[in-house]
């Protein structure tokens, strides 16, 4: 039964800004009001650590991690339907020691009620659940502090976006306070190595804080919440000014408990740990949920985010007293989506403002083979487009707003699902000299993805109109077909010819790349895997438009080698340009039909590409792009300045 009275205020109003007020309505029925059996089973036999949040001296929250002695489990237990002990190992440094003391501190002869709130997550099944509540004392003894809570709210949660990791005890820890800010200056920022230290993080446990007014006391009284939040690394985001921190709202059970807390208090905290080495790194701040436009402005096509401008942080090296066991690797979660950057880390994207909504419809249609295919798009609009940038488009419109799932267990993908794709532009008539000024048609190459929502539907029509309707692949415009161009984004694209021309481009180099002369073409190796080669279809269709000349070396490694020479063709004869191009290609292809200029030499290798081979060129820059695993194949063998573009889905 649940000692709720309802959804408190805060609640209500970010359910009503996310437009699930009527369907969540009454699912504060589902917290209940002491600890289910199944659960004090889970906080006893399962857990060798349990995030909590406590508030300090200025009512702030923070996230600590209570762990059992030696990183063993059932230092937890719980004798009564309504309690929860715990005799828990904590280290210098972590929060609740001073957020004890402040609340054991009758000095003033006020007994302060301290509040508590946690999580418990087995990483092994992603099993999780949450309790609130309050301390009923705490006693030390030794080295351990023995806590006694008495639980008001307790719920079981959804598992969706937890690493499945495999820990073991790590018993002989030095934890030691390397970095601490408890009141950051107005321009104080977050060293380096920690923001590093997020960015690499796939896991964050998030508290915060419900502080009712008099008013609202009797029926919502004052509470804590403590949740996890997880992605793919890198997924919380750190601004420019080195401490703010945007968090990613993703789809989850619409309850809103913690935003809920944070709209109606505007504190949280962060904490992040790293199951490597044991560090944690504790933040405290100023938080602020923003929804649709306010939210698209900080992160683009990001819907729903939180904003968390730090006012205290503490590290700890060494502290966690479990590890992930020694030669295996966290099994990520297929419903985390793509890491999303922030606008200011995008410095050569554009993104369109809602007000100026630029459309762009389906025109053209070229099947290269079942699963590869060229989409034509004509938009009134004058776009400036780089070769190597790809479009951003929102297929809404297309196909309708993606229902809400909470669990999809046969295609994870579409529980974040906001119809927003990106592909690389392949062609576009701007970057012609013949260009008519009025409108801009762009092509994108695309494969289909099994399961893609977006491009199982334009196979699906591309396919049925071959069939029945042939005319409509080259003129698709009577079908009336639009999306909506979110944006141009992207800074996989040439370097300007002089470095104080055009955007700076970040570029990582392993060591001194190949000098060239000032007059003398610049020499380029690019490698691409499969659908890879796209952005490289984009600068050679485009080179006439550059004033450098180049030498271009391009490494293809394809299953269908046919196709990808025909579209290699094509970029080249859209140059309208004598292009100096050396080709190797690695497939399994016996035979080679091409229709390649006689001035494009020519070389077919058997078998995959090695670093080996690639270790023989010397270059001015290399441009890498592929899937994942290609890319970290290769780019062991690159030799000086170094671009990469990967796929992320």
């Amino acid at each position: 039964m649940s000692s709720l009275n309802g959804w408190h205020k805060g609640e209500r109003a970010i359910q009503q800004k996310l437009g699930f007020h009527g369907a969540v309505s009454q699912s504060w029925t589902q917290i209940e009001g002491e600890i289910p059996e199944q659960h004090r089973n889970f906080y006893s036999t399962c857990l060798p650590f349990i995030p909590v949040t406590t508030l300090d001296s200025m009512g702030r929250p923070w996230s600590s991690i209570l762990a059992g002695r030696d990183g063993e489990i059932g230092w937890a237990s719980s004798k009564a339907y309504d309690q929860l002990s715990m005799r828990a190992e904590v280290w210098d440094g972590d929060p609740l020691k001073a957020n004890a003391d402040y609340h054991a501190d009758t000095t003033d002869g006020y007994q302060r009620k301290m509040l508590i709130a946690g999580i418990g997550v087995e990483f092994s099944t992603r099993r999780r659940n949450k309790f609130a509540g309050s301390v009923k004392a705490i006693e030390k003894q030794g080295g351990l502090l023995d806590i006694c809570t008495t639980v008001n709210e307790a719920i079981g949660n959804c598992p969706k976006y937890i690493t499945i990791r495999d820990f073991v005890p790590f018993p002989h820890t030095k934890p030691r306070v390397t970095h601490q800010e408890i009141n950051i200056p107005p321009t104080g920022r977050l060293p380096p190595d920690l923001i590093a230290f997020i960015l690499s993080s796939d896991t964050a446990f998030l508290g915060s804080s419900y502080s009712a007014s008099e008013e609202d006391a009797p029926r919502f009284p004052s509470h804590l919440g403590m949740n996890h939040r997880g992605g793919r690394p890198g997924f919380v985001r750190v601004c420019n000014d080195g401490r703010t921190l945007v968090l990613p709202d993703y789809s989850g059970n619409r309850l809103m408990t913690s935003l809920g807390n944070i709209e109606a208090t505007a504190l949280a905290s962060l904490t992040f740990p790293s199951f490597t080495n044991g560090s944690l790194l504790y933040v405290t701040g100023i938080a602020h949920n923003l929804v649709g436009t306010p939210a698209q402005a900080i992160m683009p096509s990001q819907n729903a985010l939180t904003t968390i401008e730090m006012t205290g942080y503490i590290f700890i090296e060494d502290a966690l007293p479990v590890r992930q066991r020694e030669g295996t690797e966290p099994q990520r979660s297929l419903y985390a989506p793509p890491v999303k950057l922030l606008k200011e880390e995008q410095a050569s994207s554009t993104y369109f403002s809602t007000e100026d909504t630029i459309h762009a419809t389906l025109s053209r249609i070229k099947l290269h083979s079942s699963d590869l295919a060229t989409f034509t798009f004509e938009s009134p609009h004058k776009l400036n487009v780089i070769p190597g940038q790809a479009a951003i488009l929102n297929f809404t419109s297309f196909l309708g707003a993606s229902p809400y799932r909470h669990m999809a267990p046969e295609n994870p993908n579409l529980v974040n699902d906001d119809r927003i794709r990106t592909w690389t532009i392949s062609w576009c008539s701007s970057w012609t000299s013949v260009a008519d000024g009025v409108g801009t048609t762009f092509s994108l190459t695309m494969r289909l993805k099994p399961g893609g929502a977006v491009t199982g539907a334009l196979f699906s029509i591309a396919n049925k109109l071959s069939a029945v309707r042939p005319e409509l692949l080259e003129d698709s415009r009577p079908l009336g077909l639009g999306v909506t161009l979110v944006g141009i984004a992207g800074d996989f694209v040439l370097e300007p010819t002089d470095p104080l021309e055009g955007a700076k481009i970040a570029v990582t180099s392993e060591e001194e790349h190949t000098s060239v002369q000032k007059n003398g073409p610049r020499k380029l190796l690019w490698i691409a895997g499969g659908i890879g080669i796209t952005p490289f279809l984009a600068m050679l269709s485009a080179i006439s438009s550059y004033s450098a000349e180049y030498e271009i070396t391009l490494l293809l490694s394809t299953r269908e080698l046919d196709v990808m020479l025909s579209l290699l063709s094509n970029a080249i004869e859209a140059a309208a340009h004598e292009v100096k191009l050396v080709l190797h290609v690695f497939s399994h292809t016996e035979t080679i039909e091409s229709s390649l200029p006689a001035s494009i030499s020519l070389h077919r290798h058997s078998g995959r590409i090695t670093s080996s081979f690639i270790s023989d060129f010397k270059a001015e820059c290399v441009y890498v792009c592929g899937p994942k695993i290609f890319e970290r194949e290769v780019i062991q063998g690159v030799v000086g300045k170094v671009r990469r573009e990967g796929f992320a889905y």
